[in-house]
């Protein structure tokens, strides 16, 4: 009978599954650092307190000007005039909301905002977009970062406009760039500054419509150039990348943690590895009284 039995040598496997263990938290903790890196930075870039969202690597639709300006003279794609023809009953229009395609301005209107006005059986609902170049001066110290939009609301088959609305509606505008403005005039030449608030993630402003004309959102802040411009849209996209590039690779190194491998007692003296434990003999039965 052997003296006895050397107990076999930790497994290699065990260690170096270890070591891809480590190194894959270590990755993990990395990428998750990028996350929080790429969302500081977003919050930087961003007019509002955002965190950056994977939703897919096509980056914001330009903004479509009507004059653009000359970084953007080559892929400009001039914006559409959107129009509504409203039927008219006993109280006027039923509330509706006029939009134009790539949803730069949208007018909605309350019930009772166009009157009934016989013998008019409908009213047209127009958006005109418009180079605020070619209307009166903004105020000082202030610059457009949206085309201007004219609201025009006509009685068919009169012709009559509608200037003041009885019942306010509402106008919305997106802009190229953060705006902190949302002017009014009334004729086209003269500016005042409306009362709005914020809404989407595009440079939003809405405010109530109280009378047709034109609107345009302006910024009290200094332009960018257009290497600037370019420079800031590039790092954008690089962040919406690694925005979206860093939950999938923690997702992937997660997947593919390998399981642990559960560690084998060690073998008793005299039992060679792999084997079960030796049983001793049996107590026999008793015998029942």
């Amino acid at each position: 009978m052997a003296a006895g039995v050397r107990h076999p040598a930790p497994a290699v496997h065990s260690h170096s599954v270890t070591q891809r263990s480590r190194r894959t938290v270590r990755a993990g903790a990395a990428l998750a650092l990028l996350y929080v890196l790429v969302a500081l930075a977003t919050g930087r870039l961003s007019s509002r307190p955002i965190l950056p969202l994977f939703d897919g690597f096509v980056p914001p639709t330009p903004y479509a000007w009507v004059n653009p300006p000359p970084e953007r003279a080559g892929d400009n794609i001039p914006p559409k005039p959107a129009e509504r023809q409203l039927t008219l009953g006993a109280d006027g229009a039923p509330a509706s909301n006029v939009s134009t395609d790539d949803a730069q301005a949208i007018v909605g209107l309350d019930k009772g905002s166009v009157p009934a006005q016989p013998p008019d059986t409908s009213a047209l609902v127009r958006l005109v977009p418009v180079d605020a170049g070619t209307l009166g001066p903004l105020p000082p110290g202030l610059r457009a970062v949206s085309n201007a939009y004219q609201v025009v609301i006509t009685y068919q088959p009169s012709g009559t406009s509608l200037t003041r609305l009885p019942a306010n509606g509402t106008i919305a505008l997106t802009a190229a760039e953060t705006a902190d403005r949302l002017l009014f005039s009334a004729e086209g030449r003269t500016w005042q500054e409306t009362v709005f608030r914020p809404y989407g993630q595009d440079n939003g402003l809405f405010t109530e419509l109280e009378m047709t004309g034109w609107f345009v959102a302006a910024s009290s802040g200094a332009g960018h150039n257009a290497g600037g411009a370019g420079g800031s849209s590039g790092l954008r996209t690089l962040l919406i990348v690694l925005a979206g590039v860093a939950p999938i690779g923690g997702a992937v190194l997660v997947l593919r943690l390998p399981s642990p491998v559960p560690a084998q007692p060690a073998p008793r003296r005299g039992q060679r590895p792999g084997q079960g434990p030796r049983q001793g003999p049996k107590e026999p039965a008793k015998r029942r009284r």
